[in-house]
């Protein structure tokens, strides 16, 4: 069986249809598990972090010995680095303990995500628009995103980020949901029920190939997506000079998809 993803008809009642089976879908709804991946910080990330420890001691050992009253110290030396080791390692510890607290499960109809402290979320790949995807290289990329904070699910990069189904608008508060909920049924051609949605998998490459699996098995054309958003590193510089990556999808925007041939 070959599906659509979902794109703004003119209103028909095939839109509403739609918008409204999208929008009471739950995480029972996305079928059974095919994946389930969990939030990490990459090795990257952990050289990044050990390197700019080791350069604070080397910093921090050099000011300690050079203000010392009595002259260099290998003891104070030593005592500096103890220090900014049990300030920073307990940091870091509980970024990735935040990192994997965040939860990304592949179903047979769509993703299911939970971010640290957040309720579990479903996002139907009806909803998707594959040609919208791409990785966030940098903690710049990923904080330039329009994001609503439930949304922003990568706590380190590389974060995977992904246009889809969103109940909570951006800027919205959780307990102002009910009063917004009419839109998704009858919405304007200015408002929309897709969002910028921030993954964060420790292995991007195992989650896009779980996904593209699971999407293809599903009957959507969603062949090649691995590589292709393999190949679209984003940085905040691309996002300056490139400003429609960020922009939201409105409801009447079409469905860019995957490059053809």
């Amino acid at each position: 069986m070959t599906r659509q993803y979902y794109a703004w008809a003119g209103g028909t009642p095939d839109d509403h249809a739609a918008l409204a089976r999208m929008s009471a879908a739950g995480p029972a709804d996305m079928g059974p598990l095919l994946a389930s991946f969990r939030g990490g910080v990459g090795a990257r990330a952990l050289g990044r972090s050990l390197a700019l420890l080791a350069l604070v001691c080397v910093g921090l050992g050099a000011m300690v010995a050079g203000l010392a009253p009595g002259g260099p110290s290998l003891a104070l030396v030593v005592g500096a680095w103890c220090v900014a080791a049990a300030v920073y390692l307990p940091a870091m510890l509980v970024v990735h303990l935040a990192a994997r607290r965040t939860r990304q499960d592949v179903h047979r109809h769509g993703l299911v995500v939970r971010g640290p402290g957040s309720r579990a979320e479903a996002l139907p790949w009806e909803s998707m628009d594959p040609g919208r995807i791409f990785i966030a290289t940098s903690v710049r990329a990923m904080t330039r995103m329009p994001l609503a904070l439930p949304r922003q699910q990568a706590v380190l990069p590389p974060g995977v980020v992904v246009n889809a189904w969103t109940d909570r608008p951006l800027g919205s508060l959780p307990v102002a949901e009910a009063l917004s909920q009419g839109y998704r049924y009858q919405p304007a051609p200015t408002d929309s029920p897709f969002g910028w949605w921030q993954l964060g998998p420790s292995d991007p490459r195992a989650f896009l190939q779980a996904v593209e699996a699971a999407m293809v098995a599903d009957g959507y054309p969603a062949a090649g997506l691995t590589p292709f958003v393999l190949a679209r590193r984003v940085r905040a510089g691309d996002l300056r000079r490139a400003p429609e990556l960020q922009r939201e999808r409105a409801l009447v925007d079409p469905v860019v998809g995957l490059p053809q041939g």
